[in-house]
């Protein structure tokens, strides 16, 4: 859905229903011991598993998963409910209970601000270090309470919300119905954004025709079927019918991963049995998500740091370190680490290297102090959701000489905020000495300067992709990354990904390969199509729809078969506009205008502050020559959105086509300036020199040519420029691909 010379906001939540692909040697190896087909068993709940697994049954008791959610009782609630007031914004709460049930009783989300709703709790929600609560609000929907309950008893992280303890707000800013993160808007909706992880075997069940939600589950919590699966037939035959025991760790974090992960739901119904693959979709080490270097940025859980590790490498799982049925740690303090790291090292992990790791010899901190923790250092804790610490699981080495280079965080200065990174470098080269130095370029260095669009990048990630000592997800993602870059040695690169064994670097290969017109990417991935995993199939589908019209009749079923795959698998989520939207691209790249304008106006109907559906439904307009109706859409983008570089081109490409190319140019100057990559610099220099200011069109040009920064295409702009304007020098300099003059 892109213009040329207007390529338009394609920002689609990747939501998609589909069935299960078939194991391949790709997949992790899921074990199927289980004496009857898993599709046979039902659901029947965690108590029948109580008799004949007493010991994890009482683990269970009391976890994190067993408290997931619950029937709101003076047991479950640890909210104070009596009478309680909390003011946040513009707004108050009032926390009280009325024949048994627990109300909220808030001004926020009511007609007029003297109003107050009465709000009945539905069901609690986590239980530590805060508890949340859902409230119905009609048409099956549960949505999470921001005014959450702070149910800690120990100190706190300094960078948390300074308080101890009671009721706090997460985002009072967002205190207006109209504003996109308010909590009655999707952000906050149970049946999509929570439910699947804090409840067993749900099921969504998501009306279009009515708009309304009937989801169910199994079992109200994270169960004992949730992780091990349906277990009528182990119930009724327990010796002849066994249930997979997760002992392996690739069964292990093939199953965790399903929760645990930052990822796109695919499919419902995963039980241990199937590939996770197949069922969701990983995020990969992506910019917003990740820092360069692989620490965790965003809200992204654990798998996507525990994969980049050396100890999931070495076959470390996680029960090594966790209680199967607890979740807690095997071991308080260092203990749990110094079960593997010591002087005798671990038998069934022969590459450790033996030492005493507990000692300030090793880490040079005071004994029992903060900084003694080996955690403090190797898996650095981020805050969430006010004073949620998660700590990072890539069990990495501090590296504050990356700081600088990756403007990644490190654990030196998370604690010592007063000192600087390079302090922290000396620091920590002066106590191990240059033989602990990586004489190698670290990934994160590499991926910063691709970020940026650096040249310099490319051959260094097409090195990372093809290192085998480098983790799945980061070859997968240096992979992904090649789509910026033009040359031989990446294009290998991506050739050798498409083939690769692993599907997260089929996966990452996958987008590298969008840099490919589409002829040379219908010879690479066509094949893809009918991959094993069906997250990989999804990836090739979107990556090859744009097809649908450009091949010939009788070379489309290949294609036809996976794209109605694909909007199949987009039926799940018809309650995000994110599903929707790629719904109307596939529809559009079909040549169904009229389905693709339906879908992108569901979209904008499901939240009306959905910039993507602006965008592409104003460029869907002027294809159809309704260029009048495109403008007020991406004003209004722009108002939601005003610091946007694609939504700012948008906008300044109507005006061009409007006739009003000096209210363009100021537009495109503030792209340029948000994002000043070579499209935005280019649109900009063609702006400039067509309103006259052809030496600032060329300062634009030279700027990109000397950052680093590929500049194939401003070279050529440059050249025309100065020859239509008569700049001998600078049309010899750019003959010669030299940016200024020496």
């Amino acid at each position: 859905m892109a213009a040329q010379g207007n390529r338009v906001l394609l920002i689609a939540l990747m939501t998609a229903l589909g069935l299960a692909g078939c194991d391949s040697k790709d997949s992790p190896r899921v074990s199927q011991d289980t004496g009857a087909a898993i599709g046979q068993a039902e659901y029947v709940g965690s108590g029948q598993c109580a008799d004949c697994h007493a010991k994890a049954w009482q683990q269970w008791q009391g976890s994190h998963h067993q408290l997931a959610m619950a029937e709101p009782t003076e047991a479950t609630v640890l909210g104070d409910f009596a009478d309680a007031e909390l003011e946040h914004g513009k707004h108050r709460s009032v926390f009280q209970t009325a024949d048994r049930a627990f109300i909220v009783a808030t001004t926020d989300g009511a007609e007029a601000p003297q109003d107050l709703n009465q709000l009945r709790v539905r069901y609690t929600f986590g239980v530590a270090p805060l508890q949340q609560y859902l409230v119905d609000v009609g048409g099956g929907r549960l949505q999470a309470l921001p005014m959450v309950w702070d149910s800690r008893t120990k100190p706190v992280p300094s960078n948390a919300v300074p308080h101890q303890g009671g009721w706090y707000h997460l985002n009072p800013s967002a205190d207006a119905i109209d504003n996109p993160e308010h909590w009655r808007r999707g952000g906050q909706n149970w049946n999509h954004m929570c439910a699947d992880c804090h409840s067993t075997a749900v099921r969504k069940n998501y009306s279009s025709a009515t708009n309304t939600f009937a989801t169910e589950f199994a079992e109200i919590s994270v169960g004992c079927e949730a992780c091990h699966g349906p277990g009528s037939l182990h119930a009724q035959q327990p010796t002849k019918v066994s249930l997979p025991t997760l002992k392996e760790p690739e069964q292990q974090i093939n199953t965790c991963a399903t929760c645990h992960s930052r990822r796109t739901q695919l499919a419902e119904g995963f039980t241990p049995q199937h590939n996770y693959l197949d069922y969701y979709l990983p995020a990969l080490l992506d910019d917003g998500l990740y820092h360069a270097d692989g620490q965790i940025l965003d809200e992204v859980f654990v798998y996507g740091s525990f994969v980049q590790s050396k100890m999931h490498r070495a076959g470390v799982a996680c029960s090594n370190c966790h209680e199967a049925h607890s979740a807690q740690l095997k071991i308080a303090g260092n203990g749990v680490c110094t079960q593997c790291h010591n002087v005798n090292g671990r038998a069934d992990f022969p590459s450790l290297r033996p030492a005493n790791y507990d000692t300030a010899e090793h880490h040079f901190h005071d004994e029992n102090t903060e900084g003694a923790a080996c955690v403090s250092c190797h898996m650095p804790e981020r805050v969430y959701m006010g004073i949620d610490g998660r700590r990072d699981h890539s069990f990495r080495k501090p590296r504050p000489d990356l700081s600088a280079r990756t403007q990644a965080p490190n654990p030196c200065t998370d604690c010592h905020q007063e000192k600087s990174a390079q302090w922290a470098a000396d620091t920590v080269l002066a106590h191990f000495g240059e033989a602990r130095t990586p004489e190698t370029e670290h990934f994160g260095v590499v991926f910063a300067q691709a970020r940026d669009g650096q040249l310099r990048a490319e051959s260094a990630l097409a090195a990372i992709a093809a290192d085998s000592k480098q983790s799945d997800i980061v070859r997968a993602t240096a992979l992904s990354l090649m789509a910026g870059y033009q040359r031989q040695i990446s294009a290998e690169a991506i050739a050798a990904g498409l083939n690769s064994v692993s599907a997260l670097q089929r996966i990452g290969a996958v987008r590298g390969a969008a840099r490919w017109s589409f002829a040379e990417r219908w010879r690479r991935l066509r094949r893809l199509l009918q991959d094993p995993i069906l997250a990989v199939r999804i990836e090739a589908t979107q990556a090859l729809l744009e097809g649908m019209r450009q091949l010939p009749a009788n070379q489309r079923g290949l294609l036809s078969a996976a794209v109605d795959e694909y909007l199949v698998v987009q039926q799940l989520h018809l309650d995000r506009p994110g599903a929707r939207t790629n719904l109307a691209n596939a529809y559009l790249q079909m040549g169904e205008l009229a389905r693709a304008q339906e879908q992108l106006q569901q979209a904008l109907v499901l939240n009306p502050d959905w910039v993507p559906g602006m965008v592409n439904l104003a460029d869907l307009y002027r294809t159809q020559g309704r260029d009048a109706e495109a403008g007020p859409l991406l004003q209004q983008a722009l108002l939601r959105v005003p610091d946007s570089a694609d939504v700012l081109v948008a906008r300044a490409m109507w005006l061009v086509r409007q006739g009003q190319r000096e209210a363009a140019v100021g537009l495109l100057a503030k792209a340029y300036e948000q994002q000043p990559s070579q499209r935005t610099a280019y649109l900009y220099a063609v702006a400039l020199h067509s309103t006259g200011d052809s030496s600032m069109a060329l300062v634009v040009i030279e700027a990109v040519m000397a950052s680093g920064r590929r500049f194939e295409q401003m070279l050529s702009l440059g050249a025309s420029i100065a020859q239509e304007i008569g700049d001998v020098e600078r049309l010899a300099r750019y003959s010669r691909g030299v940016a200024s003059p020496l």
